[in-house]
């Protein structure tokens, strides 16, 4: 972390003088070792005269493109050591894409092929890209109930119980997921922040990188404030918040949510609607320069607004999973607000003529 933290006035700002030493430039191997050690950010323009500072950890720089390929290489590189995934076999799992990549890359270096169960939402952007690394893609549902066929967990399911030839990976109930943010991305974040970092906010998701970076942040500085995020529309169809509140009655309620989210690491959950989200990801790349997945906006949201409550001195780190890039026919697409009910942003940033 530089030794001036002091915000920059926006009208400061310059290009920079000239590029990085290139001493720095990395040298790799092999593809796959270019996961991990993510740059960290300062936010500049979002929140000026905030008392708190705002960083963000740009996992988008992963080979793959998201934070996901952290989990991807760890829980296959775990499995095939503890022995459950055999030579041959085919990695079979279910998931909104990112993960999805990091299967395919570990796969491609260990000889596995990949079968991703997705749901509709996957973008194209991604579907492309994991046809191009190989992987098969069947459809599937995350909006049905467990028991019904069309659900994704339940086709990964089927997928291994009547071929053995198959092995579910099981990201979101793996200890391997939750672990590799425990020995990559925690140990990152307190080297890059100095030991500084006072508040760590990353999306719910699978629930590794909020839970697996705040356990080992904590470790290190038990006061770290780790809050996790996720979008109203489908905190309300849960039972996450009323049990991570303990609401009256939450003893009895299922556990609807993922099983790798450990609810003692955290310390806050917020959310906001998705509207709001995605005009603020318009907002910040034309204001920061940030080009962030929606999932990592309503990370960086939250951080900004926590920004003006907090003392002076405090260190935010809101996690950006994967690029904006992967959203430029969706939600950073004009065309596609307009005709998914969004056209009041449509006609904010990109009016018609």
């Amino acid at each position: 972390m530089p030794d001036d933290t002091a915000a920059r006035n926006p009208s400061e700002w310059r290009l920079p003088s000239g590029f990085r030493d290139p001493a720095e430039s990395p040298v790799f191997a092999d593809v796959l070792e270019n996961v991990g050690a993510t740059p960290l950010v300062r936010v500049n323009r979002l929140a000026p005269g905030a008392p708190g500072e705002i960083w963000v950890k740009l996992d988008q720089f992963n080979v793959g493109g998201s934070s996901k390929d952290r989990i991807g290489l760890n829980i296959i590189r775990s499995a095939i050591a503890a022995g459950e995934l055999r030579p041959g076999q085919r990695i079979v799992d279910f998931g909104a894409g990112n993960t999805a990549i990091g299967y395919a890359l570990a796969g491609l270096a260990t000889g596995h092929p990949v079968t991703i169960v997705h749901n509709p939402e996957l973008s194209p952007e991604k579907a492309s890209l994991l046809r191009l690394l190989g992987a098969d893609l069947v459809p599937g549902r995350h909006d049905v109930p467990p028991d019904d066929p069309r659900n994704w967990a339940a086709i990964a399911e089927r997928y291994e119980r009547e071929d053995p030839s198959n092995w579910w990976a099981r990201q979101v109930s793996t200890p391997a997921n939750p672990d590799a943010h425990v020995d990559s991305t925690g140990p990152e974040v307190w080297h890059q922040t100095g030991g500084r970092v006072t508040h760590w906010i990353a999306a719910v998701a699978t629930g590794g990188t909020v839970s697996g970076t705040g356990r080992y942040l904590k470790s290190r500085k038990p006061e770290v404030s780790v809050i996790a995020t996720d979008f109203t529309e489908k905190v309300e169809v849960t039972n996450l918040l009323p049990i991570l509140d303990r609401a009256e009655g939450w003893e009895e309620l299922e556990r609807d949510f993922p099983e790798n989210l450990q609810l003692d690491v955290l310390d806050r959950f917020e959310s906001r609607r998705k509207a709001e989200v995605i005009d603020y990801g318009w907002h910040v790349a034309r204001t920061e320069g940030l080009v962030l997945g929606p999932s990592s906006v309503l990370s960086l949201r939250i951080a900004v607004d926590l920004a003006h409550r907090v003392p002076p001195g405090s260190v935010i780190v809101s996690f950006s999973a994967d690029s904006g890039r992967d959203y430029t026919s969706r939600e950073y697409n004009a065309d596609w607000l307009r005709a998914n009910g969004y056209g009041e942003i449509a006609d904010k940033y990109e009016p018609r003529h």
